[in-house]
């Protein structure tokens, strides 16, 4: 038999196959691109404030902690500021109509950053930045630190200062901002200008995220000005140095917070691996809360007398320590009241402008089974410091925190 004579008639059936199977992938395909270009059309079509609102809208309507988004309708809510989000006439008056939309809610933590904000915290070129950490000491807004050679610093700003008034923070490189200062010490009303210096060449004025020394005889001294990540090393290396005193002072004063990991990492240090930090409930309570547990990543146990500082911009991570401590009786917290914004984020959104938008998920309650978020961290011992305190590099707090360490080193 000649095989491929007697093969020649299937031809036809194979060709007739596998151009069905092209004609269906073809059909597939197009099902799913026709879709996709359409909504790229459509996507493109809209206007950024359009498309930044429905982002904004969506996700905090999917993803917000409160289902009863704390009484108030987020339907109604959002169609009230759709028109003026929608038509803004420019970013920054975008963002602070985004501002006053999420600030309905009342929570500390569901933000929208403007570009120009994300670029600032990214420390980018086309951000401007002054170099002066304010923050606030009891209800008004107090220069804290300065950077050296910063457009602050030339301008003549110095810790202590009292801001009466400022210009708005943001801007980009050479955007002008003016100050009405008041000195603590004189009572004296004083004006100074400077123009804002490109993020990155200016030194960030809180200084390294952890650092420490000894404070005095037997007392070592920890600050923890944020928590990053990886934060764990770090930990260890101070530890290594400080962590031989028998009391230590742990500073968290101006600590914005952070990552709860790196919180985890700490409190690990301070209390028993697994030890329950913080506990965070979600919308939806069928699968249970979040825990999140001390961790031992840094490799050091320290069982000294601890003595934590806190303030009035003490937040969020920073509060969640404190108050996991203060809970296990582990240490005296020492300072006045925290600022009570504590939330938990695991939704950092970007935005289609560059913006960015974070939504509290998490509702966070202490190991004691109180919630933290307005209402803070109370300290066992209260010590005010005040603007004229800064400005004369005098610290009651640390030094109150110091003499109860050494106290308990005699007991």
């Amino acid at each position: 038999m000649n095989w491929e004579l007697s093969a020649a008639p299937y031809l036809p059936i194979h060709r007739r196959r596998m151009r069905r199977r092209r004609i269906v992938f073809a059909i597939v395909a197009l099902a799913v691109a026709l879709p996709a270009y359409l909504y790229y059309r459509h996507v493109a079509a809209e206007s950024m404030g359009t498309r930044v609102f429905d982002e904004v809208e969506s996700s905090v309507a999917e993803s917000y902690y409160d289902p009863s988004y704390h009484g108030h309708v987020w339907q109604a809510v959002a169609a009230h500021y759709r028109p003026l989000i929608v038509g803004a006439t420019d970013v920054t008056a975008r963002y602070d109509a985004l501002h006053e939309m999420l600030a309905v809610l009342g929570d500390s933590h569901t933000i929208a950053f403007s570009p120009l904000e994300v670029d600032r915290i990214d420390r980018r070129p086309d951000a401007g930045a002054a170099g002066a950490l304010i923050s606030p000491i009891d209800g008004r807004q107090v220069v804290m630190a300065v950077a050296n050679h910063s457009p602050a610093q030339r301008a003549g700003l110095h810790r202590g200062d009292i801001v009466v008034a400022a210009d708005a923070e943001l801007g980009p490189p050479g955007t002008l901002k003016r100050y009405a200062l008041r000195d603590p010490v004189t009572g004296k009303l004083r004006h100074a200008s400077l123009r804002l210096a490109p993020a990155v060449l200016v030194d960030d004025p809180r200084g390294p995220d952890v650092d420490w020394d000894v404070a005095s005889t037997g007392v070592g001294y920890l600050r923890i000005g944020s928590f990053p990540e990886a934060i764990d090393d770090v930990l260890g290396w101070a530890m290594e140095e400080v962590g031989k005193e028998p009391a230590l002072v742990l500073d968290l004063r101006s600590n914005p917070g952070g990552m709860l990991d790196a919180v985890d990492d700490t409190a690990g240090m301070f209390l028993s691996k697994g030890t329950l930090v913080v506990t965070g409930w979600r919308r939806i309570h069928w699968f249970g809360p979040q825990r999140f547990l001390a961790s031992d990543s840094a490799g050091v146990h320290y069982a000294g007398a601890l003595y934590v500082l806190v303030d009035d911009s003490s937040e969020s991570g920073a509060e969640t320590l404190a108050a996991a401590l203060q809970s296990y009786h582990r240490a005296t917290i020492v300072g006045v009241k925290t600022a009570g914004k504590v939330m938990g984020v695991d939704l950092e959104e970007p935005l289609a402008d560059g913006g960015l938008l974070r939504v509290a998920t998490l509702d966070m309650i202490a190991p004691d089974g109180v919630r933290l978020e307005g209402r803070g961290v109370t300290p066992d011992v209260v010590v005010v410091r005040t603007p004229r305190d800064v400005a004369r590099g005098v610290d009651p707090q640390l030094r109150v925190a110091i003499a109860l360490a050494q106290q308990a080193i005699k007991d």
